[in-house]
């Protein structure tokens, strides 16, 4: 295989473990310990000044002292002491090294211990895991670095566990036999390697199955991209909790759409150009990441599912219906087949109870999970159950499994009941016969959903091909005069925003702004009624000033609001035709530095903050893009009719939406927050009626 850089960090062929030590639970003693619990063959060498040989070989006083210069160095010594080990290994050349300490001073000077590390090994071409982190393990070399204890029994398989945490890295890696990797780091600090230089490595290993994390934030993200893009590519699933998604900078941002956004809506737009699959808890992720290290993948199809239990089954169609799953309908000839298995009393159906009695069960449960899960119509096969070692029903039943999948070629899994049960010698026993046991009836429906999900990201990407890019659909003089106007503003008027809009190809009402009455009479001859009056001096949110009159129906209620109006707010105020009422959305857009602009479609009018009803998705995207968008929307309901409300027009607003996306991605940076709220739609299509934009320039 070709060398890749971080070989030498991740399959080094010596390591020195500074500060290995022979005192009972030290770090120094565990490092040296579970170095060795796997079968590492390398060289080690133990570093030690107070100690001349350790574990029954020589210890060293320093890394100069070794007669050799090792690929890795292990720093396993307080922080006051790290900065002298690596300027010594830099020294020596060597180019690899993990820091356990946090590398915080009490007394330190600026720049700070972390930055002139990061700053030394980058220079040098080092690469760095941690600092602050808990060590790495390649199975694959039979290697751990780690500065606690932990159990043996570490399983090889395709899963890449990637963590931000260092409980998180080791609350699958230390608990969860029934898990297999290839690789599991604990980033720490990330002074040099990344989240993303790790997942980069492992998507050239050819075991690897499911990449899986847990981040708090990506501090490369173009290498991050990047590597998402080549997982993308050669279809390997990647599975994220990310946590962290509620920050103060949202309660401060100025816009409804920055309020909404935050941080947490970039990585959510992220995730869905690339299929990434966000889970919620750690449960969730462990029995996505088995289900994905399962060597098949789901055919065309639903779920089947098999019980033997009636009222477990009742269970999991309560769970399904919540989830939104669907069941594969069976064909006429495979309820037949099946029928043929049942005992008395069952029905081939889907779910299907199977149980009856013990009567030749491993043959006749075999018989029927390969029937039912054969059947066209399903893609994925799965046996709902409780088991427990030593239990000889549940030893019988796993046998059938693993029976009925040597007679399909689609993906099966056993799913319990209940996520307590002792089952990891049968969970051991099923992974090696390649079926992932799914802990907990929800658990297994989140992965299934997960699995399925990644069939069709996998095939709308191969029809798609690569992310969308921004198209000229305007004038590029028009994308430039925009550019200009929006650099030297703070923001732009509504007015302005509306207009710019227009020139974009979105539609908006006939406006007029007008500063007196004298100009209020001269422009209500070329509007019709009725019209909306709205302040436009400087307030951010005008409904909450009471800036907003809606309804104007002739030229004598319009000079009264506006009087009242002007004396209380201003005389600046914007003069619109009403539109048709209809079902209120909003159109938002932020600029993130590291990924671009990202649009926010939610609820509009004044539910946008508290209606938790958002999606996210990188700009630019087409129309059939926007479409699916919309249809994630809970109100997605109400736009297709709701009582004596007629259906919007889903096509209009889709290519509104788009045209939007189009139209923030070409703008770029120089728009840094963009509220359009409310879009109005209706039956006759759709109209932005309110704009609020934050330029670059306003931006302190």
């Amino acid at each position: 295989m070709k060398q890749h850089s971080l070989d030498i960090l991740l399959r080094p062929r010596s390591i020195a473990f500074v500060g290995a030590s022979d005192r009972p639970n030290s770090t120094g003693a565990a490092m040296l310990a579970m170095c060795l619990i796997d079968g590492f063959d390398g060289k080690i060498f133990s570093i030690n000044p107070r100690l001349s040989t350790l574990n029954g070989g020589p210890c060293y006083a320093d890394l100069k002292a070794l007669p050799e210069v090792p690929d890795h160095v292990v720093i396993g010594v307080a922080s006051r002491f790290v900065e002298a080990v690596v300027d010594q290994a830099l020294e020596l050349g060597i180019r690899a090294a993990t820091i356990f300490a946090s590398c915080y001073l009490d007394d330190d000077t600026s720049p700070r211990l972390p930055a002139r590390i990061a700053a030394k090994a980058s220079s040098a071409g080092m690469q760095i895991c941690g600092a602050n982190c808990m060590g790495f393990y390649t199975p694959s070399a039979r290697l751990r670095v780690a500065s606690v204890a932990s159990p043996d029994g570490l399983q090889k398989g395709g899963i890449t566990w990637i963590a931000q945490s260092g409980s998180a890295f080791g609350a699958l890696s230390h608990n969860d036999r029934r898990l297999g990797f290839n690789l599991v780091v604990s980033t720490g600090m990330e002074l040099v390697t990344t989240v993303a230089d790790y997942m980069e490595w492992a998507l050239h290993q050819p075991e690897t199955r499911v990449v899986g994390l847990f981040i708090e934030t990506i501090r490369n993200a173009a290498g991050f991209i990047a590597a998402l893009e080549i997982a993308r590519k050669r279809g390997v699933p990647v599975v994220v909790l990310k946590v962290g998604r509620t920050l103060k900078s949202a309660q401060m941002a100025v816009s409804h759409t920055g309020a909404i956004a935050g941080n947490d809506a970039v990585y959510e737009a992220i995730f869905r150009a690339y299929g990434v699959h966000r889970v919620a808890d750690m449960d969730e992720m462990a029995a996505t990441l088995a289900l994905f290290d399962t060597p098949r993948r789901p055919a065309p199809g639903q779920l089947g599912a098999i019980h033997d239990s009636g009222g477990e089954r009742e269970l999991l169609v309560d769970l399904a219906e919540d989830y939104g799953f669907q069941f594969a309908e069976l064909a006429s000839a495979t309820c037949t087949a099946l029928q043929e298995h049942l005992e008395p009393g069952l029905v081939a159906e889907n779910p299907l109870d199977a149980f009856g009695t013990h009567n030749n069960l491993e043959d006749r449960f075999a018989a029927l999970i390969a029937t039912l899960v054969n059947d066209t119509n399903v893609g994925l096969g799965v046996f709902l159950s409780n088991p427990r070692d030593g239990y000889a029903y549940a030893e019988n039943y796993c046998s059938a499994l693993i029976k009925a999948a040597q007679i399909t070629d689609k993906p099966l899994a056993l799913a319990t009941n209940y996520s307590m049960a002792d089952d990891r010698k049968i969970a051991l026993r099923l992974k090696e016969a390649g079926i992932p046991l799914l802990r907990g009836t929800r658990n297994a429906l989140l992965a299934i959903g997960h699995f399925m999900a990644d069939r069709e990201f996998r095939s709308r990407f191969s029809t798609l091909g690569e992310i969308a890019q921004p198209k000229d659909i305007v004038h590029e003089a028009v994308v430039s005069r925009w550019k200009a106007r929006l650099a030297d503003r703070t923001s732009l008027t509504e007015a302005d925003g509306l207009t710019m809009l227009a020139d974009f190809g979105l539609a908006a009402p006939s406006m007029a702004t007008v500063t007196s009455l004298a100009e209020l009479n001269a422009a209500i001859n070329n509007l019709a009624f009725p019209i909306v009056l709205k302040t436009a001096e400087d307030y951010a949110h005008k409904s909450d000033v009471d800036g907003v009159r809606l309804n104007l129906t002739s030229a004598d209620e319009a000079i009264v609001a506006y009087t009242e109006m002007a004396a209380c707010l201003g005389p600046k105020a914007l003069m619109m035709e009403m539109v048709p009422a209809g079902f209120e959305l909003s159109f938002g857009a932020v600029y993130d530095v590291d990924f671009g602009s990202v649009v926010i479609v939610s609820a509009g009018g004044v539910l946008i903050e508290f209606l938790n009803d958002k999606v996210a998705a990188l700009a630019p995207f087409d129309c059939e893009a926007a479409k699916n968008l919309l249809s994630e929307l809970r109100i997605a309901r109400l736009l297709a009719g709701y009582r004596s409300k007629p259906a919007a027009d889903m096509d209009g607003l889709a290519r509104q939406l788009a045209q939007f996306s189009q139209m923030v991605a070409l703008l770029g940076d120089t728009i840094t927050e963009i509220d359009i709220n409310p879009v109005i739609c209706g039956p006759d299509g759709a109209f932005a009626v309110d704009c609020l934009v934050l330029t670059k320039a306003g931006v302190k």
